[in-house]
């Protein structure tokens, strides 16, 4: 999709545009949304001017992580976001790729993602952005909400697990705990690497776009939270995990005792049915009367 934003107006779906047209309108910026399958889509985004080289072949060649980078007063690299189906949310994640500046804001995506959706569906309530970089702010908060529901759900999860680890009876439930380590060890890759991308441009002391310091102070403040959290179910279920281990091992062991009381008193049993099975001469009670029950 492509919108039109003026201020003061509610934002414009534009069904048919050609890049040129966008480049000479300066009372505007634009959001385009384009996704890998279309044929379109590269072309269109090699034949912008607003933006910088960089800037197009990050696009283009969508290579790197996640990550943010700063050229003049473009900004540019990939976000996290959820994917979403005909159902709605899914807990796999994709990658959002941007390219920004005052005039316009190019997203390029291979799967359908969660967060553009939303903030696309949020201009008919009146939520509208007033520039490329709070667009670029308003899709990372929905990302942000939909990683702290998803984390809220693994949490609760983990509730249950931990109430029936805690019982006498053994719950064999490690199989419930791998989908919840995977996402949550995903989500947390994704939050450190957006996060070190953005603190190093505080380490570098770079010069950045207007408001854009700001707006990286709050996106690190609420990775950090994210990834505290997301380590915190990482490790909740590493610790119910081997918990589980431990209690089955014990279980195993007891019911190998169990097993070893019991082949110890059958080995003299054993050893003598052997012996009287031999059936050879001067064998006792091979000619006495009754012999078998002796």
């Amino acid at each position: 999709w492509a919108f039109r934003f003026v201020p003061g107006e509610a934002p414009q779906a534009i069904e048919q545009f050609n890049i040129s047209s966008i480049e000479s309108d300066e009372t505007a910026w634009y959001w385009l949304h384009l996704t890998t399958a279309h044929e379109q889509a590269r072309p269109m985004i090699k034949s912008c001017r607003l933006l910088p080289e960089d800037a197009i072949e990050s696009l283009i060649d969508q290579d790197g992580g996640l990550r943010f980078d700063v050229e003049g007063e473009t900004i540019y690299g990939a976000l996290a976001d959820f994917e979403r189906d005909l159902s709605g949310r899914t807990n796999e994640t994709g990658k959002l790729f941007f390219a920004l500046n005052k005039r316009i804001m190019i997203s390029l995506r291979r799967h359908a993602l969660f967060s553009t959706d939303r903030v696309r569906r949020q201009f008919n309530y009146g939520q509208v952005p007033q520039s490329p970089l709070e667009l670029l702010e308003l899709i990372f908060t929905q990302f942000a909400q939909a990683a702290t529901k998803e984390l809220s759900n693994l949490s609760d999860i983990l509730d249950d697990i931990e109430d029936r680890v805690l019982q006498p009876e053994i719950n064999d439930d490690r199989i419930l705990l791998a989908p919840i380590r995977r996402t949550s060890a995903r989500l947390h890759r994704h939050f450190l690497a957006m996060r070190l991308s953005l603190a190093r441009f505080e380490k570098l002391q770079m010069a950045l776009p207007e408001n854009f310091d700001e707006v990286a102070g709050n996106l690190v403040r609420e990775l950090e939270a994210l990834d505290h959290d997301a380590v915190l179910v990482q490790d909740r279920a590493r610790l119910l995990q081997d918990e589980m281990a431990a209690k089955t091992n014990a279980a195993i062991n007891d019911n190998l005792r169990i097993i070893s009381v019991l082949t110890a008193l059958l080995m003299p049993p054993t050893l003598i049915s052997g012996i009287f099975g031999m059936n050879v001469k001067d064998l006792p009670f091979l000619e006495t009367q009754s012999g078998f029950w002796f």
